[in-house]
């Protein structure tokens, strides 16, 4: 037979009986009821909080633990932005400031003006050319006087190089000649080898002499040891006499003869440098010369095209598009709008193609090591609602967009994500609200509770756990989660019911003085005593 279930709900614990009445006369029998009444409601108020608690059982809104597969998923807002646009530039040298501007948005066509420049800045351009023409005539004739200076120098330098030659040569001949440097240093440490032998010979008898004396009983063995260690350090000393010796005769010679012969012909290389780099150099200061005025006469006709400029102070559409201007959110000063000043090069406006569009999503660092080139997406549109959008992630920044102008410290990193379905009729444009959802990845056969089910004491993670009539506490161990479930991989199984009032339960605990360090001894207790 199977155990029968315990009922719904269960009757509310009993009170403890009270004696039985003694029944007395007059006043012996007011006081004594008087007295049990008090010690009554004495009992009670001690041990209501204990009988009684707060919330029963079946009060406690719970969740049961599950197994099922858990998806992984990255939420996050972003923007729409399209994956092809063509960027149209200012191309005035100089710059300009915009009189007339299309407003944003206006739909155009190739050819059509977008955009006029002032004219006076362009003639201001043309004012300072001239001017430029004018340094270019005075570098010619700088250059003119350069050229002379470095026909002196060159003179100078072959000079030296010479001379650097011809000492060369001396100190080659000087070492080789028969006395010369190599033969009278050969000499000397000869001279220090031959008297070194006759050191060593002389502590050779000075050592037979003592110990002849030592047997004789004329010389302590003390005298014959010093005179050992001297034998010892004089014939050490020969032999490394002897090894400098043969070295400077073998290696030494050998290494500064090539030293030499190197340094005279390097010499002569040397002359042949200067010779050579002195007239490269007189050879450039030369075509500065013609630089400078071919340089001249270039700048007068830049004043030339600069009058072909003012046919591009009209910016036209170089295709068919919506027109998005240039803009930076920190400064409202690179907004285009009529009288802004642009610069050359700097961007002007876009024509994005509508027809192929990405969202472009900052993902917070804390999730973004989870997310990955390729894993599937889905997406809802503010400008679509009801509509649910698929696609795939593109490309993850490697660096973080942090500390930006408004100071907040957040890292994030910028994503794309492409959207696979996108209605061609949607009407949709840049800048759009989406809402992006990544499926980072799906744990299967996982053991999952709500997150209201979990929270974090002392360092822990517990959850409250249903046995029977009580609320128990206990520590799990989590893995990953969503934004609703978390997996348990430790202290939970299957088919049990967990409060879903975990924090609000350990704030409480808290706030009583009750400590989780009892119960944690208590699962301690109870696991040691489990056979291993």
């Amino acid at each position: 037979m199977l155990p029968l279930e315990a009922p719904t709900d269960p009757a509310p614990a009993r009170r403890p009986p009270l004696p039985a009445p003694v029944r007395k006369s007059g006043r012996s029998s007011r006081a004594v009821r008087l007295a049990g009444a008090v010690l009554v409601v004495a009992a009670i108020g001690w041990g209501a909080p204990k009988l009684w608690p707060k919330h029963r059982v079946e009060d406690v809104l719970t969740a049961t633990a599950s197994v099922g597969d858990l998806d992984i998923v990255v939420s996050d807002k972003g923007e729409l932005e399209s994956a092809e646009s063509v960027q149209v530039m200012c191309e005035v040298e100089g710059g300009g400031k915009i009189t007339t501007i299309l407003p944003e948005g206006t739909p155009v066509k190739k050819g059509d003006v977008v955009a006029r420049f002032d004219t006076d800045v362009l003639q201001k351009g043309i004012n300072e050319q001239e001017v430029k023409w004018e340094q270019a005539e005075g570098k010619v004739k700088a250059a003119v006087s350069e050229l002379e200076v470095q026909k002196n120098k060159a003179e100078s330098e072959i000079a030296k190089a010479e001379l650097a030659r011809t000492l060369a040569d001396i100190d080659l001949e000087a070492y080789q000649a028969t006395q010369g440097e190599y033969q009278a240093e050969l000499d000397k440490r000869k001279g220090t080898l031959e008297m070194g032998k006759k050191d060593l010979k002389e502590a050779e008898d000075a050592l037979t002499f003592t110990r002849s004396m030592a047997k004789k009983g004329f010389a302590q063995l003390g005298q014959v040891r010093v005179m050992e260690l001297t034998l010892e350090g004089k014939r050490y000393t020969v032999l490394q006499q002897e090894a400098d010796l043969a070295v400077f005769t073998k290696y030494t010679k050998k290494r500064k003869m090539t030293e030499l012969e190197a340094k005279a012909k390097d010499s002569v290389r040397d002359l042949e440098r200067t010779v050579k780099s002195q007239a490269a150099a007189t050879e450039k200061a030369t075509n500065e010369v013609s630089a400078a005025r071919k340089t001249a006469e270039l700048e007068k006709r830049q004043l030339g095209r600069l009058k072909e400029q003012l046919g591009k102070c009209e910016v036209k559409a170089p295709g068919s598009g919506i027109v998005i201007y240039f803009k930076r959110i920190w400064d409202e000063s690179s907004r285009i709008r009529p009288g802004a000043q642009v610069f050359f090069q700097q961007p002007i406006f876009s024509l994005p193609d509508l027809g192929r569009m990405n969202v472009k999503v900052k993902v917070h660092e804390s999730v973004v090591k989870k997310v990955r080139p390729g894993l599937q997406t889905t997406m809802k549109i503010d400008a679509l609602p009801g509509h649910v959008l698929h696609g795939k992630v593109v490309s993850v920044a490697t660096l973080a967009q942090g500390d930006d102008w408004r100071g907040s410290g957040v890292k994030e990193y910028e994503t794309v994500v492409s959207i696979a379905d996108l209605p061609t009729d949607s009407g949709l444009r840049p800048g759009m609200s989406a809402e992006v959802k990544i499926l980072a990845k799906t744990i299967l056969g996982a053991l999952t509770v709500p997150v209201q089910s979990v929270t974090e004491s002392g360092g822990r993670h517990v959850c409250y756990v249903v046995t029977g009539a009580d609320i128990e506490r206990r520590e799990v161990t989590i893995g990953d989660g969503s934004d609703q479930l978390v997996q348990v991989l430790e202290g939970l199984s299957v088919g049990e019911r967990v409060a879903l009032d975990a924090r609000s339960r350990a704030s409480g605990e808290a706030d009583t003085g009750s400590s989780a360090q009892p119960d944690a001894a208590k699962d301690n207790k109870n696991k040691s005593a489990k056979p291993k």
